[in-house]
């Protein structure tokens, strides 16, 4: 488990950076299409969980446990950026692009940290239906966009 957790890291972290360039190139819902903090949580639920089916092969056990473990990742990794991007930037008063990629890392840190515990915030028939909740907010708001500074870059 630690070998796929490090693998797991560095792919997310891959995954994450690369997709942070690639709208622009290929305008795909996966990557971020401004510079907003919601279409950058892109930059980790989509990585987690193409990471998730890589790995899963590779997995000796349950891979329902599993599949919690990564979307409590996801959570996890994403209340570190939202609650860190707004501390830091509010306590600043500006938003500094290194920072904000040192924290991307270090939330993703943190949620593998999950992973490799298996600690779990849901059961898997929960996950399943959160999942399918955290796609559809994904697609209706990235194409219905609020008038909110959360949404728009």
């Amino acid at each position: 488990m630690k070998k796929l957790t490090i693998i797991g890291f560095f792919m997310v972290c891959g995954m994450g950076t690369l997709f942070h360039f690639l709208y622009s190139y290929v305008p795909l819902i996966l990557f971020p299409r401004n510079e907003s903090i919601f279409e950058h949580m892109k930059l980790v639920v989509f990585p987690f969980f193409l990471t998730f089916f890589m790995i899963l092969p590779f997995y000796k056990e349950d891979g329902r446990a599993l599949f919690s473990s990564f979307l409590t990742a996801i959570l996890v990794s994403m209340s570190c950026i939202i609650i860190g991007y707004y501390t830091y930037s509010g306590f600043i008063g500006k938003n500094i692009d290194p920072i904000n990629i040192l924290l991307y890392y270090i939330s993703i840190f943190i949620g593998f940290g999950f992973i490799y515990k298996k600690k779990t915030l849901i059961s898997f028939s929960n996950s399943v239906i959160f999942s399918l909740i955290l796609f559809i907010a994904i697609l209706t708001f990235s194409f219905y966009v609020p008038n909110l500074s959360f949404f728009r870059g």
